[in-house]
């Protein structure tokens, strides 16, 4: 799996799409993750990253590096800014995820290691799902991405299927010398 540098200059290269079945290479991000990024964030980007957004094609695939500078820039900033984009980002992709079939948090959060390495390429690591019990699942994440950006993504989007009460818990962290990422989570229904 590739590593990312904290912050590195915010380098626009576009690259093909090196197909689902490939997991090798630069981990790539779609450049509609960037669009809705700049839906969600615009007012809180600084001119550089505004600049590099209005260059991206939602179409495209970019190194993601590029997406992790940014939410590595929103972290520094404020962790509590850097959730709410991911919850925002996220939660505005339940009718995507309705579209194709995802009606329930519970078959999201089974689908989710599909849904992920549709929505990234290259080495950008694994999610493994386990469905615990009723309204709680574990979340193994070995991704080389900002992990408490995915840990609101995975929030939103639970809420925006009909879950409330979402409490998620993250340990243990690949940031703390883990080999991975564990969320822990559980909700209710309405």
């Amino acid at each position: 799996m590739h590593r990312f540098e904290r912050s590195a200059p915010l380098v626009v290269e576009e690259f093909a799409d090196p197909g689902i079945d490939r997991r090798e290479g630069p981990p790539l991000s779609l450049g509609s993750a960037y669009l809705m990024l700049g839906m969600v964030a615009g007012d809180e980007c600084p001119p550089e990253i505004l600049n590099v957004l209005d260059q991206l094609s939602p179409e495209k695939w970019y190194h993601g590096q590029l997406f992790e500078t940014m939410m590595n820039y929103f972290e520094d900033r404020d962790p509590a800014l850097l959730m709410e984009i991911g919850r925002g980002i996220y939660y505005s992709l339940a009718a995507k995820f309705r579209e194709m079939g995802l009606n329930t948090p519970t078959a999201m959060l089974a689908a989710m290691p599909d849904v992920w390495h549709t929505a990234t390429r290259g080495a950008s690591g694994e999610w493994r799902t386990t469905i615990v019990a009723p309204y709680h699942a574990r979340v193994e994440l070995k991704q080389p991405y900002n992990c408490m950006f995915e840990q609101a993504a995975m929030e939103g989007v639970l809420q925006g299927l009909g879950a409330r009460d979402v409490r998620i818990i993250h340990d243990p962290c690949m940031r703390n010398g883990a080999p991975a990422c564990v969320f822990t989570i559980r909700w209710t229904e309405v």
